[in-house]
Protein backbone atom coordinates (compact mmCIF):
# COMPACT_ATOMS: atom_id res chain seq x y z
CA UNK A 1 0.00 0.00 0.00
CA UNK A 2 1.11 3.50 -0.70
CA UNK A 3 3.39 4.99 -3.30
CA UNK A 4 5.31 7.59 -1.35
CA UNK A 5 8.45 8.91 -2.98
CA UNK A 6 10.32 9.35 0.29
CA UNK A 7 12.66 6.53 1.26
CA UNK A 8 12.94 4.66 4.52
CA UNK A 9 15.66 5.98 6.79
CA UNK A 10 18.52 3.62 7.72
CA UNK A 11 17.27 3.69 11.32
CA UNK A 12 13.86 2.31 10.30
CA UNK A 13 15.47 -0.33 8.06
CA UNK A 14 17.71 -1.36 10.95
CA UNK A 15 14.75 -1.45 13.32
CA UNK A 16 12.81 -3.88 11.12
CA UNK A 17 15.91 -6.01 10.66
CA UNK A 18 16.26 -6.22 14.44
CA UNK A 19 12.54 -6.96 14.86
CA UNK A 20 12.86 -9.96 12.52
CA UNK A 21 15.88 -11.38 14.33
CA UNK A 22 15.04 -11.10 18.01
CA UNK A 23 12.36 -10.40 20.58
CA UNK A 24 12.39 -6.67 21.45
CA UNK A 25 10.48 -6.02 24.68
CA UNK A 26 12.12 -2.67 25.49
CA UNK A 27 9.67 0.26 25.44
CA UNK A 28 12.50 2.62 24.51
CA UNK A 29 12.96 0.86 21.17
CA UNK A 30 9.30 1.24 20.18
CA UNK A 31 9.07 4.82 21.43
CA UNK A 32 12.07 5.81 19.37
CA UNK A 33 10.71 4.11 16.25
CA UNK A 34 7.25 5.68 16.26
CA UNK A 35 8.35 9.14 17.43
CA UNK A 36 10.55 9.80 14.40
CA UNK A 37 9.94 13.33 13.08
CA UNK A 38 11.16 12.45 9.57
CA UNK A 39 8.45 11.60 7.00
CA UNK A 40 8.33 7.84 6.49
CA UNK A 41 7.48 5.88 3.38
CA UNK A 42 5.48 2.65 3.30
CA UNK A 43 7.26 -0.40 4.72
CA UNK A 44 8.05 -3.09 2.10
CA UNK A 45 5.64 -6.02 2.41
CA UNK A 46 8.47 -8.58 2.42
CA UNK A 47 10.05 -6.92 5.47
CA UNK A 48 6.71 -7.08 7.32
CA UNK A 49 6.14 -10.72 6.32
CA UNK A 50 9.55 -11.70 7.68
CA UNK A 51 8.77 -10.13 11.07
CA UNK A 52 5.30 -11.76 11.14
CA UNK A 53 6.85 -15.16 10.41
CA UNK A 54 9.88 -14.98 12.74
CA UNK A 55 8.79 -12.69 15.59
CA UNK A 56 4.98 -12.24 15.68
CA UNK A 57 5.16 -10.73 19.15
CA UNK A 58 7.12 -7.80 17.71
CA UNK A 59 4.32 -7.18 15.19
CA UNK A 60 1.84 -7.01 18.05
CA UNK A 61 4.09 -4.58 19.95
CA UNK A 62 4.47 -2.36 16.87
CA UNK A 63 0.71 -2.30 16.29
CA UNK A 64 0.02 -1.47 19.93
CA UNK A 65 2.67 1.28 19.96
CA UNK A 66 1.33 2.90 16.75
CA UNK A 67 -2.32 2.78 17.83
CA UNK A 68 -1.42 4.12 21.26
CA UNK A 69 0.49 7.04 19.77
CA UNK A 70 -2.36 7.88 17.38
CA UNK A 71 -4.84 7.68 20.26
CA UNK A 72 -2.69 9.99 22.34
CA UNK A 73 -2.61 12.58 19.55
CA UNK A 74 -6.34 12.30 18.87
CA UNK A 75 -7.24 12.95 22.52
CA UNK A 76 -5.38 16.28 22.67
CA UNK A 77 -7.55 19.34 22.08
CA UNK A 78 -6.59 22.18 19.74
CA UNK A 79 -4.69 22.36 16.49
CA UNK A 80 -2.05 19.72 15.86
CA UNK A 81 1.55 20.87 15.45
CA UNK A 82 3.57 19.97 12.35
CA UNK A 83 5.88 17.70 14.39
CA UNK A 84 2.96 15.87 16.00
CA UNK A 85 1.29 15.50 12.61
CA UNK A 86 4.43 13.90 11.15
CA UNK A 87 4.55 11.38 14.00
CA UNK A 88 0.85 10.49 13.54
CA UNK A 89 1.29 10.07 9.79
CA UNK A 90 4.34 7.86 10.30
CA UNK A 91 2.31 5.63 12.61
CA UNK A 92 -0.50 5.58 10.05
CA UNK A 93 1.97 4.64 7.31
CA UNK A 94 3.34 1.73 9.35
CA UNK A 95 -0.18 0.44 10.09
CA UNK A 96 -1.11 0.86 6.41
CA UNK A 97 1.82 -1.41 5.52
CA UNK A 98 1.24 -3.84 8.38
CA UNK A 99 -2.49 -4.61 8.16
CA UNK A 100 -2.65 -6.04 4.58
CA UNK A 101 0.10 -8.52 5.43
CA UNK A 102 -1.76 -9.53 8.58
CA UNK A 103 -5.03 -9.89 6.67
CA UNK A 104 -3.55 -12.15 3.99
CA UNK A 105 -2.13 -14.59 6.55
CA UNK A 106 -4.88 -14.35 9.18
CA UNK A 107 -5.91 -17.99 8.67
CA UNK A 108 -2.39 -19.07 9.66
CA UNK A 109 -1.44 -16.83 12.57
CA UNK A 110 -4.72 -15.21 13.75
CA UNK A 111 -2.96 -12.00 14.80
CA UNK A 112 -5.76 -9.69 13.64
CA UNK A 113 -8.32 -11.47 15.77
CA UNK A 114 -6.09 -11.85 18.84
CA UNK A 115 -4.27 -8.49 18.79
CA UNK A 116 -6.77 -6.07 17.22
CA UNK A 117 -10.12 -7.47 18.37
CA UNK A 118 -9.30 -9.39 21.58
CA UNK A 119 -6.28 -7.33 22.61
CA UNK A 120 -4.19 -10.36 23.59
CA UNK A 121 -0.45 -10.32 22.88
CA UNK A 122 1.15 -13.54 21.52
CA UNK A 123 2.44 -15.59 24.43
CA UNK A 124 0.84 -13.31 27.03
CA UNK A 125 -0.01 -14.60 30.47
CA UNK A 126 -3.63 -15.29 31.34
CA UNK A 127 -3.71 -12.52 33.96
CA UNK A 128 -2.57 -9.80 31.51
CA UNK A 129 -5.19 -7.12 30.84
CA UNK A 130 -6.45 -7.35 27.22
CA UNK A 131 -6.22 -4.15 25.16
CA UNK A 132 -8.20 -4.40 21.88
CA UNK A 133 -6.84 -2.10 19.18
CA UNK A 134 -9.42 -2.19 16.37
CA UNK A 135 -12.16 0.07 17.74
CA UNK A 136 -9.81 2.66 19.30
CA UNK A 137 -7.92 2.85 16.01
CA UNK A 138 -11.09 3.40 13.96
CA UNK A 139 -12.41 6.00 16.40
CA UNK A 140 -9.13 7.91 16.18
CA UNK A 141 -9.17 7.86 12.38
CA UNK A 142 -12.65 9.39 12.28
CA UNK A 143 -11.74 12.01 14.88
CA UNK A 144 -8.55 12.98 13.04
CA UNK A 145 -10.52 13.67 9.85
CA UNK A 146 -12.05 16.68 11.64
CA UNK A 147 -9.00 17.60 13.75
CA UNK A 148 -7.46 21.04 12.97
CA UNK A 149 -3.89 20.78 11.78
CA UNK A 150 -4.25 17.41 10.07
CA UNK A 151 -7.77 16.97 8.69
CA UNK A 152 -9.34 20.44 8.49
CA UNK A 153 -8.32 24.09 8.59
CA UNK A 154 -10.43 25.17 11.56
CA UNK A 155 -12.36 23.36 14.29
CA UNK A 156 -16.08 22.80 14.04
CA UNK A 157 -18.37 22.41 11.05
CA UNK A 158 -21.81 24.05 11.36
CA UNK A 159 -24.65 21.69 10.52
CA UNK A 160 -26.14 24.25 8.12
CA UNK A 161 -22.85 25.04 6.33
CA UNK A 162 -22.94 24.69 2.54
CA UNK A 163 -20.69 22.15 0.83
CA UNK A 164 -18.71 24.91 -0.85
CA UNK A 165 -17.89 26.22 2.64
CA UNK A 166 -16.65 22.79 3.77
CA UNK A 167 -13.71 22.66 1.37
CA UNK A 168 -10.43 21.84 3.13
CA UNK A 169 -7.24 23.68 2.16
CA UNK A 170 -4.68 22.00 -0.09
CA UNK A 171 -2.10 22.11 2.72
CA UNK A 172 -3.84 19.08 4.24
CA UNK A 173 -4.09 16.99 1.07
CA UNK A 174 -1.21 14.64 1.95
CA UNK A 175 -2.21 14.09 5.61
CA UNK A 176 -5.81 13.40 4.65
CA UNK A 177 -4.68 11.05 1.88
CA UNK A 178 -2.67 9.02 4.40
CA UNK A 179 -5.59 8.84 6.83
CA UNK A 180 -7.94 7.78 4.02
CA UNK A 181 -5.51 5.03 2.94
CA UNK A 182 -5.36 3.73 6.50
CA UNK A 183 -9.15 3.74 6.71
CA UNK A 184 -9.41 1.87 3.41
CA UNK A 185 -6.89 -0.70 4.58
CA UNK A 186 -8.87 -1.39 7.74
CA UNK A 187 -11.95 -1.99 5.58
CA UNK A 188 -10.14 -4.35 3.20
CA UNK A 189 -10.12 -7.58 5.20
CA UNK A 190 -12.97 -8.84 3.02
CA UNK A 191 -10.53 -9.03 0.09
CA UNK A 192 -8.49 -11.68 1.88
CA UNK A 193 -11.21 -14.24 2.60
CA UNK A 194 -12.65 -17.01 0.44
CA UNK A 195 -16.06 -16.59 -1.25
CA UNK A 196 -17.66 -18.96 1.26
CA UNK A 197 -16.26 -17.01 4.21
CA UNK A 198 -17.37 -13.75 2.60
CA UNK A 199 -21.00 -14.92 2.55
CA UNK A 200 -20.91 -16.02 6.19
CA UNK A 201 -18.80 -13.31 7.80
CA UNK A 202 -19.69 -9.65 8.26
CA UNK A 203 -17.01 -6.97 7.90
CA UNK A 204 -16.63 -5.80 11.51
CA UNK A 205 -14.50 -2.83 10.52
CA UNK A 206 -17.16 -1.39 8.23
CA UNK A 207 -19.87 -2.27 10.72
CA UNK A 208 -18.13 -0.13 13.33
CA UNK A 209 -17.65 2.83 10.98
CA UNK A 210 -21.27 2.75 9.76
CA UNK A 211 -22.67 2.60 13.31
CA UNK A 212 -21.09 5.86 14.50
CA UNK A 213 -23.34 8.76 15.56
CA UNK A 214 -24.50 11.30 12.95
CA UNK A 215 -22.78 14.23 14.67
CA UNK A 216 -19.45 12.54 13.85
CA UNK A 217 -20.19 11.11 10.39
CA UNK A 218 -22.17 13.97 8.81
CA UNK A 219 -19.29 16.53 8.91
CA UNK A 220 -16.91 13.90 7.54
CA UNK A 221 -19.18 12.98 4.63
CA UNK A 222 -19.81 16.65 3.83
CA UNK A 223 -16.06 17.36 3.78
CA UNK A 224 -15.57 14.34 1.49
CA UNK A 225 -18.27 15.53 -0.90
CA UNK A 226 -16.74 19.02 -0.90
CA UNK A 227 -13.32 17.54 -1.68
CA UNK A 228 -14.61 15.48 -4.60
CA UNK A 229 -16.88 18.00 -6.27
CA UNK A 230 -14.62 21.03 -5.81
CA UNK A 231 -11.80 19.34 -7.72
CA UNK A 232 -11.02 21.06 -11.02
CA UNK A 233 -8.21 19.27 -12.90
CA UNK A 234 -8.13 22.01 -15.55
CA UNK A 235 -7.75 24.86 -13.06
CA UNK A 236 -7.06 28.18 -14.78
CA UNK A 237 -6.77 26.46 -18.15
CA UNK A 238 -3.05 27.03 -18.64
CA UNK A 239 -1.77 24.34 -21.06
CA UNK A 240 0.56 21.73 -19.55
CA UNK A 241 0.24 23.26 -16.09
CA UNK A 242 -0.11 19.76 -14.59
CA UNK A 243 3.38 18.86 -15.82
CA UNK A 244 4.93 21.83 -14.04
CA UNK A 245 2.98 21.89 -10.75
CA UNK A 246 2.41 18.74 -8.71
CA UNK A 247 -1.31 18.08 -8.26
CA UNK A 248 -1.66 16.80 -4.69
CA UNK A 249 -5.43 17.16 -4.88
CA UNK A 250 -5.85 14.27 -7.31
CA UNK A 251 -4.51 11.75 -4.77
CA UNK A 252 -6.83 12.93 -2.02
CA UNK A 253 -9.81 12.93 -4.41
CA UNK A 254 -9.06 9.34 -5.50
CA UNK A 255 -8.68 8.16 -1.91
CA UNK A 256 -11.81 10.04 -0.86
CA UNK A 257 -13.84 8.42 -3.64
CA UNK A 258 -12.67 4.96 -2.64
CA UNK A 259 -13.39 5.51 1.05
CA UNK A 260 -16.82 6.99 0.35
CA UNK A 261 -17.79 4.13 -1.96
CA UNK A 262 -16.59 1.49 0.51
CA UNK A 263 -18.61 3.04 3.33
CA UNK A 264 -21.74 3.64 1.24
CA UNK A 265 -21.69 0.13 -0.16
CA UNK A 266 -21.80 -1.56 3.23
CA UNK A 267 -25.16 -2.93 4.31
CA UNK A 268 -25.59 -3.92 7.98
CA UNK A 269 -26.61 -7.58 8.48
CA UNK A 270 -30.12 -6.72 9.69
CA UNK A 271 -30.74 -4.49 6.66
CA UNK A 272 -29.21 -7.01 4.27
CA UNK A 273 -31.72 -9.64 5.38
CA UNK A 274 -34.63 -7.28 4.72
CA UNK A 275 -33.40 -6.34 1.24
CA UNK A 276 -32.94 -9.86 -0.14
CA UNK A 277 -34.99 -10.45 -3.28
CA UNK A 278 -35.61 -13.36 -5.56
CA UNK A 279 -32.77 -14.03 -8.02
CA UNK A 280 -33.13 -12.89 -11.64
CA UNK A 281 -33.59 -15.27 -14.54
CA UNK A 282 -30.51 -17.25 -15.48
CA UNK A 283 -28.03 -15.28 -17.56
CA UNK A 284 -29.85 -11.96 -17.29
CA UNK A 285 -30.02 -8.90 -15.11
CA UNK A 286 -33.63 -8.47 -14.00
CA UNK A 287 -34.65 -4.96 -15.02
CA UNK A 288 -37.41 -4.79 -12.44
CA UNK A 289 -35.03 -5.97 -9.74
CA UNK A 290 -32.66 -3.09 -10.56
CA UNK A 291 -35.50 -0.59 -10.43
CA UNK A 292 -36.90 -2.08 -7.23
CA UNK A 293 -33.70 -1.15 -5.41
CA UNK A 294 -34.49 2.52 -6.06
CA UNK A 295 -37.70 3.96 -4.62
CA UNK A 296 -39.08 7.33 -5.59
CA UNK A 297 -39.64 8.40 -2.01
CA UNK A 298 -36.90 9.27 0.46
CA UNK A 299 -35.78 6.15 2.32
CA UNK A 300 -35.94 5.59 6.04
CA UNK A 301 -32.80 5.11 8.10
CA UNK A 302 -30.63 2.43 6.53
CA UNK A 303 -28.55 1.54 9.56
CA UNK A 304 -25.52 2.94 7.75
CA UNK A 305 -24.56 6.41 9.03
CA UNK A 306 -22.76 7.27 5.77
CA UNK A 307 -25.86 6.65 3.66
CA UNK A 308 -27.97 8.69 6.04
CA UNK A 309 -25.44 11.53 5.88
CA UNK A 310 -25.50 11.46 2.06
CA UNK A 311 -29.27 11.99 2.13
CA UNK A 312 -28.86 15.05 4.33
CA UNK A 313 -27.04 16.94 1.55
CA UNK A 314 -30.36 18.23 0.23
CA UNK A 315 -30.05 22.02 0.23
CA UNK A 316 -30.49 23.40 -3.28
CA UNK A 317 -27.06 25.06 -3.18
CA UNK A 318 -25.49 21.72 -2.22
CA UNK A 319 -27.33 19.87 -4.98
CA UNK A 320 -26.21 22.43 -7.55
CA UNK A 321 -22.63 22.19 -6.25
CA UNK A 322 -22.60 18.39 -6.58
CA UNK A 323 -24.13 18.45 -10.07
CA UNK A 324 -21.61 21.00 -11.36
CA UNK A 325 -18.72 19.03 -9.88
CA UNK A 326 -19.99 15.73 -11.28
CA UNK A 327 -20.49 17.26 -14.73
CA UNK A 328 -17.03 18.85 -14.71
CA UNK A 329 -15.24 15.63 -13.76
CA UNK A 330 -17.22 13.30 -16.05
CA UNK A 331 -16.59 15.57 -19.04
CA UNK A 332 -12.87 15.89 -18.30
CA UNK A 333 -11.61 12.74 -20.14
CA UNK A 334 -13.21 13.76 -23.44
CA UNK A 335 -12.12 17.36 -22.95
CA UNK A 336 -8.52 16.25 -22.34
CA UNK A 337 -8.46 14.03 -25.44
CA UNK A 338 -10.02 16.65 -27.74
CA UNK A 339 -7.43 19.42 -27.45
CA UNK A 340 -5.17 20.57 -30.26
CA UNK A 341 -2.14 20.21 -27.98
CA UNK A 342 -1.81 16.58 -26.90
CA UNK A 343 -1.57 16.25 -23.13
CA UNK A 344 -2.11 19.94 -22.47
CA UNK A 345 -5.11 19.25 -20.19
CA UNK A 346 -4.83 16.90 -17.23
CA UNK A 347 -7.07 13.85 -17.47
CA UNK A 348 -8.53 12.31 -14.32
CA UNK A 349 -8.60 8.53 -13.99
CA UNK A 350 -11.51 8.14 -11.59
CA UNK A 351 -14.43 7.98 -14.05
CA UNK A 352 -15.62 4.59 -12.83
CA UNK A 353 -15.58 5.71 -9.19
CA UNK A 354 -17.51 8.87 -10.11
CA UNK A 355 -20.18 6.79 -11.83
CA UNK A 356 -20.58 4.67 -8.70
CA UNK A 357 -20.97 7.82 -6.59
CA UNK A 358 -23.52 9.12 -9.14
CA UNK A 359 -25.50 5.89 -8.75
CA UNK A 360 -25.34 6.15 -4.96
CA UNK A 361 -26.51 9.76 -5.07
CA UNK A 362 -29.46 8.88 -7.29
CA UNK A 363 -30.28 5.81 -5.20
CA UNK A 364 -29.97 7.35 -1.73
CA UNK A 365 -30.66 11.07 -2.21
CA UNK A 366 -34.04 11.54 -3.88
CA UNK A 367 -33.69 15.32 -3.63
CA UNK A 368 -30.62 15.10 -5.90
CA UNK A 369 -32.51 13.09 -8.51
CA UNK A 370 -35.47 15.48 -8.44
CA UNK A 371 -33.18 18.51 -8.66
CA UNK A 372 -31.14 17.39 -11.68
CA UNK A 373 -34.34 16.49 -13.57
CA UNK A 374 -36.05 19.75 -12.68
CA UNK A 375 -33.38 22.45 -12.67
CA UNK A 376 -30.35 21.09 -14.57
CA UNK A 377 -29.41 20.06 -18.07
CA UNK A 378 -29.11 16.36 -17.36
CA UNK A 379 -27.42 15.88 -20.74
CA UNK A 380 -24.26 17.31 -19.18
CA UNK A 381 -23.78 14.04 -17.33
CA UNK A 382 -25.64 11.67 -19.68
CA UNK A 383 -23.46 12.35 -22.73
CA UNK A 384 -20.14 11.65 -20.94
CA UNK A 385 -21.68 8.52 -19.40
CA UNK A 386 -22.63 7.24 -22.87
CA UNK A 387 -19.22 8.16 -24.28
CA UNK A 388 -17.53 6.28 -21.43
CA UNK A 389 -19.68 3.21 -22.17
CA UNK A 390 -18.84 3.42 -25.87
CA UNK A 391 -15.09 3.65 -25.27
CA UNK A 392 -15.17 0.80 -22.72
CA UNK A 393 -16.96 -1.71 -24.97
CA UNK A 394 -13.76 -3.50 -26.05
CA UNK A 395 -11.91 -3.29 -22.73
CA UNK A 396 -12.63 -6.34 -20.52
CA UNK A 397 -11.34 -4.46 -17.46
CA UNK A 398 -14.15 -1.92 -17.79
CA UNK A 399 -17.15 -4.27 -17.76
CA UNK A 400 -18.04 -2.88 -14.34
CA UNK A 401 -18.11 0.66 -15.74
CA UNK A 402 -20.62 -0.42 -18.40
CA UNK A 403 -22.76 -2.14 -15.77
CA UNK A 404 -23.03 0.85 -13.45
CA UNK A 405 -23.59 3.23 -16.40
CA UNK A 406 -26.36 0.98 -17.68
CA UNK A 407 -28.13 1.03 -14.34
CA UNK A 408 -27.87 4.83 -14.15
CA UNK A 409 -29.37 5.18 -17.63
CA UNK A 410 -32.09 2.64 -16.87
CA UNK A 411 -33.16 4.50 -13.77
CA UNK A 412 -33.15 7.90 -15.44
CA UNK A 413 -35.11 6.62 -18.46
CA UNK A 414 -38.10 6.05 -16.19
CA UNK A 415 -38.40 9.82 -15.64
CA UNK A 416 -40.41 11.86 -18.16
CA UNK A 417 -38.28 15.01 -17.78
CA UNK A 418 -35.16 13.04 -18.59
CA UNK A 419 -36.66 11.57 -21.76
CA UNK A 420 -37.87 14.97 -22.94
CA UNK A 421 -34.44 16.51 -22.33
CA UNK A 422 -32.87 13.96 -24.68
CA UNK A 423 -34.44 15.91 -27.59
CA UNK A 424 -31.66 18.49 -27.14
CA UNK A 425 -29.26 18.62 -30.07
CA UNK A 426 -26.18 16.45 -29.75
CA UNK A 427 -22.97 18.47 -29.70
CA UNK A 428 -20.34 16.62 -31.69
CA UNK A 429 -17.43 15.16 -29.77
CA UNK A 430 -14.15 13.72 -30.88
CA UNK A 431 -14.62 10.05 -29.99
CA UNK A 432 -12.77 7.31 -31.83
CA UNK A 433 -15.05 5.07 -33.96
CA UNK A 434 -18.18 7.02 -33.00
CA UNK A 435 -20.01 7.80 -36.28
CA UNK A 436 -20.59 11.45 -37.03
CA UNK A 437 -24.28 12.32 -37.15
CA UNK A 438 -26.57 15.29 -36.85
CA UNK A 439 -29.31 14.63 -34.36
CA UNK A 440 -30.23 14.65 -30.70
CA UNK A 441 -28.91 12.91 -27.60
CA UNK A 442 -31.47 10.10 -27.93
CA UNK A 443 -29.76 9.20 -31.21
CA UNK A 444 -26.53 8.83 -29.24
CA UNK A 445 -28.27 6.41 -26.84
CA UNK A 446 -29.40 4.20 -29.73
CA UNK A 447 -26.04 4.29 -31.52
CA UNK A 448 -24.06 3.47 -28.37
CA UNK A 449 -26.37 0.65 -27.30
CA UNK A 450 -26.31 -0.80 -30.82
CA UNK A 451 -22.50 -0.91 -30.70
CA UNK A 452 -22.52 -2.47 -27.24
CA UNK A 453 -24.85 -5.24 -28.42
CA UNK A 454 -23.11 -5.94 -31.74
CA UNK A 455 -19.47 -5.35 -30.77
CA UNK A 456 -19.38 -5.77 -27.00
CA UNK A 457 -17.96 -8.83 -25.23
CA UNK A 458 -20.23 -11.83 -24.41
CA UNK A 459 -20.35 -10.72 -20.75
CA UNK A 460 -22.63 -7.83 -21.78
CA UNK A 461 -25.40 -10.16 -22.94
CA UNK A 462 -26.86 -10.08 -19.43
CA UNK A 463 -27.43 -6.33 -19.91
CA UNK A 464 -29.38 -6.53 -23.19
CA UNK A 465 -32.63 -6.46 -21.23
CA UNK A 466 -31.59 -3.18 -19.58
CA UNK A 467 -30.34 -1.68 -22.86
CA UNK A 468 -33.60 -2.37 -24.66
CA UNK A 469 -35.74 -1.28 -21.73
CA UNK A 470 -33.98 2.08 -21.72
CA UNK A 471 -34.44 2.46 -25.48
CA UNK A 472 -38.12 1.59 -25.14
CA UNK A 473 -38.68 3.96 -22.21
CA UNK A 474 -37.42 7.02 -24.08
CA UNK A 475 -39.01 6.23 -27.46
CA UNK A 476 -42.46 7.89 -26.86
CA UNK A 477 -40.85 11.26 -26.05
CA UNK A 478 -38.35 11.61 -28.91
CA UNK A 479 -39.67 13.91 -31.61
CA UNK A 480 -37.24 12.83 -34.33
CA UNK A 481 -34.82 9.94 -34.68
CA UNK A 482 -31.99 10.53 -37.13
CA UNK A 483 -31.34 8.07 -39.96
CA UNK A 484 -28.30 6.45 -38.23
CA UNK A 485 -30.28 5.85 -35.01
CA UNK A 486 -33.36 4.57 -36.86
CA UNK A 487 -31.35 2.18 -39.02
CA UNK A 488 -29.59 0.78 -35.96
CA UNK A 489 -32.86 0.16 -34.13
CA UNK A 490 -34.17 -1.66 -37.21
CA UNK A 491 -30.96 -3.67 -37.59
CA UNK A 492 -31.26 -4.83 -33.98
CA UNK A 493 -34.79 -5.99 -34.74
CA UNK A 494 -33.47 -7.91 -37.75
CA UNK A 495 -30.66 -9.39 -35.63
CA UNK A 496 -32.96 -10.71 -32.90
CA UNK A 497 -35.59 -11.90 -35.41
CA UNK A 498 -33.15 -14.26 -37.08
CA UNK A 499 -34.76 -17.71 -37.02
CA UNK A 500 -31.71 -19.52 -35.68
CA UNK A 501 -31.32 -17.04 -32.82
CA UNK A 502 -35.02 -16.71 -32.10
CA UNK A 503 -35.75 -20.42 -31.72
CA UNK A 504 -32.55 -21.36 -29.86
CA UNK A 505 -32.37 -18.52 -27.34
CA UNK A 506 -35.22 -18.03 -24.87
CA UNK A 507 -34.34 -14.34 -24.42
CA UNK A 508 -34.80 -13.33 -28.07
CA UNK A 509 -38.63 -13.14 -28.04
CA UNK A 510 -38.48 -10.73 -25.10
CA UNK A 511 -35.92 -8.58 -26.92
CA UNK A 512 -38.20 -8.47 -29.96
CA UNK A 513 -41.08 -7.26 -27.78
CA UNK A 514 -38.96 -4.30 -26.63
CA UNK A 515 -38.06 -3.37 -30.21
CA UNK A 516 -41.69 -3.64 -31.34
CA UNK A 517 -42.61 -1.30 -28.48
CA UNK A 518 -40.03 1.19 -29.77
CA UNK A 519 -41.54 1.12 -33.26
CA UNK A 520 -45.11 1.36 -31.94
CA UNK A 521 -44.30 4.23 -29.57
CA UNK A 522 -42.52 6.28 -32.23
CA UNK A 523 -45.26 5.71 -34.84
CA UNK A 524 -48.15 6.23 -32.41
CA UNK A 525 -46.88 9.31 -30.54
CA UNK A 526 -44.30 10.93 -32.83
CA UNK A 527 -45.28 9.81 -36.33
CA UNK A 528 -44.85 13.18 -38.10
CA UNK A 529 -41.27 13.63 -36.91
CA UNK A 530 -40.05 10.09 -37.53
CA UNK A 531 -40.03 9.37 -41.26
CA UNK A 532 -36.64 7.66 -41.00
CA UNK A 533 -37.83 5.12 -38.45
CA UNK A 534 -41.07 4.51 -40.37
CA UNK A 535 -39.11 3.88 -43.55
CA UNK A 536 -36.74 1.46 -41.79
CA UNK A 537 -39.73 -0.53 -40.49
CA UNK A 538 -41.27 -0.72 -43.97
CA UNK A 539 -37.97 -1.97 -45.39
CA UNK A 540 -38.11 -4.94 -42.99
CA UNK A 541 -41.38 -6.26 -44.45
CA UNK A 542 -39.76 -9.63 -45.17
CA UNK A 543 -38.63 -9.97 -41.53
CA UNK A 544 -42.17 -9.37 -40.29
CA UNK A 545 -43.48 -11.95 -42.76
CA UNK A 546 -41.00 -14.56 -41.49
CA UNK A 547 -42.04 -13.84 -37.89
CA UNK A 548 -45.67 -14.32 -38.89
CA UNK A 549 -44.86 -17.73 -40.41
CA UNK A 550 -43.05 -18.79 -37.21
CA UNK A 551 -45.99 -17.68 -35.06
CA UNK A 552 -48.49 -19.56 -37.24
CA UNK A 553 -46.54 -22.83 -37.44
CA UNK A 554 -43.78 -22.95 -34.78
CA UNK A 555 -43.36 -26.74 -35.15
CA UNK A 556 -42.45 -26.42 -38.81
CA UNK A 557 -40.02 -23.61 -38.04
CA UNK A 558 -38.28 -25.72 -35.39
CA UNK A 559 -38.17 -28.71 -37.73
CA UNK A 560 -36.55 -26.59 -40.47
CA UNK A 561 -33.62 -25.86 -38.16
CA UNK A 562 -32.58 -29.52 -38.13
CA UNK A 563 -32.53 -29.76 -41.93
Amino acid sequence: MGGETSKLSPAVVGAFTKMAKQDVPEDKFWTGLINSVLPMASIPADAVRKVVKDQPVNVARLARACVGRIHQAACVQGAMSVQERTIVLNCSSMLTSLLPVLFEGESEHGLVESVFWKGVMPGAAAEDQPMPLAEPLMSCILCLFMRPGIGVDAPGCPADAMLKDSIVGKAYDKPRTQLLKLMLVTCSQTLYVTPDEYKKRDNRWLRFYSAQPPQLIVPIVRSWLATIFSYDPVGMGIPYSSTVVTDTQEDVVDSTLHALIACLDYTPPQAAGAEKASPPAAGAVATQQVLDTVKTEQKESSGNAFRDALRMANAEADLAFMFRGMSRLLNNPNQASSTYFVGSIKEVGCTQELLIVLWKLIDENKDFLAYILRACDVNEIVVPVLVAMFEARKDPSKIGLIHISTFVMLLLSGERNFCVNLNAAFIRRSVKDLPQFTGNNADLVYIVYHRLITEGPPQLESLYDCFLTTMSNISPYIKTFSLPAASRAASLFELFANKNRLLKNDNMPRYLVFLLEIFNNAIQYQYEGNPHLTYQVLRRKKVFAELTDIAQDPAAAIASLSL
